[in-house]
């Protein structure tokens, strides 16, 4: 592995590179363990797949890995990006969300990459309605009260006080929760937590350079593999028989 820029590495600060290399290395790690993603891959829906009209098992990994390579990463993404302005913002700590002092008051944040589907955003601003009660009734002498923040990385611009509006019966719970609602460059200003993601594409461009050999070694090793237990199994290479073998492996 090679050395970072030095002239990329000087635009960033040392905890937002740190925080992001572990990021990329940990996905590294992820491609470098073909045994423990077929297994996964094994427990998912595999009869989804067949019912595509996918015909041998290189295309289902060709398939189901990229699906499963996504939602494996969402959640990485998402913690690595709440550490790193945890870090950098003023007054703040991480831990499952947000929280920040301002002017003597307790900001409860709920930090989300991009916007959720309806039921994701309700589940989220539940919890969030719950962290704000609890630090409401907890009592910190000086402190002048509790507000509550939805921010959203990616999006388009937005900084306003929203109310939510429950369309159902199942969230009437949270119906009327107020909470600041920001998204984009408004919360990264806000919470001091702005850089130069350019640069930092340049400082770790020393890294991101084995990214895509290892997830090209990792997809040729996952199929070698599902090939080898259809084989070892007595199976055909074909979508029936990656069922067969997958309903087997869903058991232990």
């Amino acid at each position: 592995m090679t050395e970072p820029p030095p002239d990329a590495a000087q635009t960033i600060q040392p905890v937002i590179l740190s925080t992001f290399e572990a990021y990329v290395a940990g996905r590294l790690t992820f491609y470098r363990n073909p045994k423990k993603i077929l297994n996964a891959l094994l427990k998912k829906d595999t009869l989804l797949y067949a019912l595509r009209g996918i015909r041998d098992s290189d295309e289902f990994i060709d398939h189901a890995f990229p699906a499963f390579e996504s939602s494996s990463e969402e959640t990485v993404w998402g913690n690595a990006w709440q550490e790193a302005i945890a870090k950098v913002a003023p007054h703040t700590v991480g831990g499952g969300d947000l929280r920040t002092e301002r002017d003597g008051i307790l900001w409860i944040i709920q930090l989300k990459m991009g916007a959720q589907n309806a039921g994701a955003q309700a589940q989220d601003i539940r919890v969030l309605q719950a962290k704000s009660l609890h630090e409401e009734r907890e009592h910190h002498p000086g402190r002048k009260g509790v507000k509550a923040m939805y921010a959203i990385v990616r999006g388009r611009p937005t900084d306003k006080w929203d109310r939510y509006r429950s369309r159902t019966q199942a969230n009437a719970d949270i119906n009327g929760f107020q909470y600041q609602l920001m998204v984009g460059f408004p919360f990264l200003e806000w919470i001091s937590a702005e850089f130069d993601q350019q640069g930092l594409v340049r400082a770790l461009s020393h890294i991101t350079a084995e990214v895509p050999g290892a997830r090209l070694t990792c997809i040729e090793q996952l199929k070698a593999m599902l090939r080898e237990r259809l084989s070892a199994a007595g199976l055909r290479d074909d979508l029936e028989s990656v069922v067969t073998l997958a309903s087997g492996v869903a058991k232990t």
